[in-house]
């Protein structure tokens, strides 16, 4: 959800609350991509955050 604020900073926050008002009645994977995230810890899913982390860390 950090990396989609970055992309769009409105629409995350929107899909964030969106998700919160499922509050527990959904399993995860549900919650997660309600709020606009990949319930996945795979390589394809954590590079990309990784990179721009690292990117956002470089800057300090």
């Amino acid at each position: 959800m950090w990396l989609n604020s970055k992309r769009d900073f409105k629409g995350a926050v929107d899909d964030y609350w969106a998700a919160l008002q499922l509050g527990g009645s959904r399993p995860l994977p549900e919650l997660f991509g309600r709020a606009g995230a990949a319930f996945d810890f795979g390589p394809a899913t954590l590079k990309p955050l990784m990179e721009r982390v690292e990117e956002e860390l470089e800057a300090l």
